[in-house]
């Protein structure tokens, strides 16, 4: 639903997938086959998330760097709150059109 409405780039894809899974975290290889955005593209896409304040690396287990959507910074806030608004803005208008259609 998000994408249909934002559009469906690298992007968006990985923050559609960070948003749905917000209390988890992630390896960068992870959130590329998850949100099936190829593992360079979101190894440049995640350096402009986290000096954003939008994503944050959260542990560090052997190489490997797991990070999470950052819901406390203010554009994490702004941006879930964008994504929320979409989602439930979708799903009420698939309710209405079902409410439409005869049983």
């Amino acid at each position: 639903k998000f994408l249909d409405v934002i559009g469906d780039s690298p992007r968006n894809r990985i923050l559609d997938f960070l948003l749905g899974e917000i209390s988890y975290d992630f390896t960068l290889k992870e959130i590329a086959e998850k949100s099936r955005v190829g593992y360079a593209t979101i190894k440049k896409i995640l350096v402009d998330f986290v000096k954003s304040g939008l994503v944050k690396p959260t542990r560090r287990v052997g190489k490997a760097i797991f990070y999470t959507y950052n819901k406390e910074s203010n554009s994490g806030k702004a941006m879930r709150k964008f994504y929320l608004d979409i989602i439930m803005g979708e799903v009420e208008k698939e309710a209405e059109i079902r409410k439409e259609i005869p049983a």
